[in-house]
């Protein structure tokens, strides 16, 4: 019989992932244990063996599709048997599992489906039921979007059901949805969970300027209360919206030179997460300067030392533990906002994402509470963490649990910046250059200091200007004075 391989849970929280590369071709044997195919979540990408032998029959999740934990992405047949009698035994198999579930009528848009079964219709949010008797007709309002991961015996990811199906001898016509750059429903509708439709006309939002969270753009019942709350304008939203469904023209002439590069792996994911940036915060920027021309001196003293412990001393390292000295005495800045429960989270524990510029884009690995390690292991853990990003040896844990981000723009040039949130984070600090500057001491003499811009990011909603202004000044003061960070005050 033919085997189905599903997504695993890679990690802790990963709900999806997208199919990077496939090792194998179909009809390759394979051994047990074998790399079959590169899979990214979260910005790491990782190997997945095969958990069984046998022949690779069928890749049915292509590359740079996104797939959900648990679903079918290829299947395989034992290397001594017929792949095409396989192939039917397991068809058999799901249409006998289909037509014991009863009638069913299904849309289907890539990652989610619109499913009514049971006589009843429920959403991804939990909310909404709609009742139904044999017969009777299913308007757009009535069919609300729920998750669930594909199981044996349901349609593999993918696949899209193009006719009429029979099930418990009724026949259901079914239909594909429209793509997902579309946004909208096959009758032309905006693409929305029926409770989200509901308390828009409640709550007086027009569902056409609400921004979707939801996959393919689809708008959920936080989407509308999130576009209520900040009470943005109806007509700029639907302006918006419209421009991003017109699809790109070349110019007369130019279409031959141009180029069309997929959105997919870590460039997909760094602009999902830019996304979310610019719609789950209000960014605020907060730019000073430090005299770290005592800082210079000692890292020059140091560095000696550190190099006999096989660690490269950079300045980060210090910065690390000034920002979380900082972020001590003002908490607003190491917190989160939950919305679902309308809570701020203050974090008691201190993981400092750092960016880390690579050939395929930008990767914020994480350093695991650096409250409680010395500058010799954060220089260690700075430089494996590094050079994991680079050659893509990540572990997806590398990349979870941030508190706080610095992004040290300094050898890019540039005098400073606005350095965009990693949300769900409050903050994010942005390091530049160090440089010789002029500067006014006390006593009006003018001197050359080695100085360095910082761009404090940050989310207005949890930080105030005050307190914004309050951690800068004390990052800048133990810069300035660097025997403090080994005082543990």
């Amino acid at each position: 019989m033919a085997r189905e391989l599903l997504l695993p849970e890679l990690a802790e929280s990963v709900v999806e992932g997208e199919i990077i590369k496939w090792l194998v071709e179909e009809g390759d044997l394979v051994a047990e244990d074998q790399p079959v195919v590169e899979v990214m979540t979260d910005k790491v990408t990782v190997e997945l063996p095969s958990p069984f032998a046998g022949v690779l029959q069928k890749r049915v999740a292509a590359e740079g599709d996104v797939v959900k934990v648990h679903e079918v992405i290829a299947l395989f047949a034992d290397a001594d048997s017929d792949a095409d009698e396989n192939s039917a035994s397991a068809a058999g198999a799901r249409a006998a599992s289909a037509g014991a579930a009863g009638a069913s009528a299904s849309l289907q848009a890539d990652e989610e489906r619109s499913i009514v079964e049971g006589g009843a219709v429920a959403d991804d949010d939990g909310e909404g039921l709609s009742l139904f008797k044999p017969g009777d007709t299913l308007g757009d309002d009535q069919l609300i979007t729920i998750r669930r991961p594909a199981a044996a015996g349901t349609r593999p990811a993918g696949q899209r059901t193009a006719g009429a199906r029979s099930g418990a001898g009724a026949a259901v016509s079914t239909a594909t949805t429209p793509a997902p750059s579309a946004a909208r429903g096959p009758y032309g509708r905006v693409l929305a969970v029926p409770a989200a439709r509901r308390l828009a006309r409640e709550m007086n939002v027009d569902i056409e300027g609400v921004v979707g969270s939801g996959p393919n753009g689809r708008v959920r019942v936080d989407d509308v209360r999130q576009h209520a709350e900040q009470g943005s304008s109806s007509a700029a939203h639907v302006g918006t919206a419209q421009r991003q469904q017109e699809p790109y023209r070349s110019p007369a002439g130019y279409a031959e030179l141009e180029e069309r590069v997929p959105v997919r792996g870590l460039r997909r994911l760094i602009s999902n997460q830019m996304v979310a940036s610019h719609l789950q915060a209000v960014r605020t920027l907060h730019v000073d300067e430090a005299d770290v021309s005592r800082l210079v001196e000692l890292r020059q003293r140091l560095k000696p030392m550190a190099e006999r412990h096989g660690v490269k001393l950079s300045y980060l390292p210090f910065i690390l533990k000034a920002v979380v000295a900082a972020l001590a005495e003002n908490p607003a800045l190491n917190a989160s906002l939950d919305e679902a429960s309308n809570e701020i989270v203050l974090k008691r524990y201190y993981n400092i994402g750092m960016a880390v510029a690579t050939e395929a884009g930008l990767i914020v690995p994480v350093i695991k509470d650096v409250d409680q390690r010395s500058i010799v292991d954060l220089a260690a853990e700075v430089q494996r963490l590094a050079d994991g990003a680079r050659t893509g040896k990540l572990a997806p844990d590398d990349v979870k649990g941030g508190t706080f981000s610095i992004t040290n723009i300094g050898s890019l040039g540039g005098l400073f910046s606005f350095p965009i949130i990693n949300v769900p984070e409050a903050g994010i600090l942005g390091v530049h250059s160090i440089k010789k500057r002029p500067v006014v001491l006390p006593d009006d003499s003018i001197v050359a200091r080695s100085m360095i811009y910082l761009s404090l990011s940050f989310d207005h909603r949890l930080v105030d200007g005050a307190e914004g202004a309050r951690f800068t000044g004390r990052v800048i003061e133990l810069l300035e004075t660097p025997e403090a960070l080994f005082l543990d005050l």
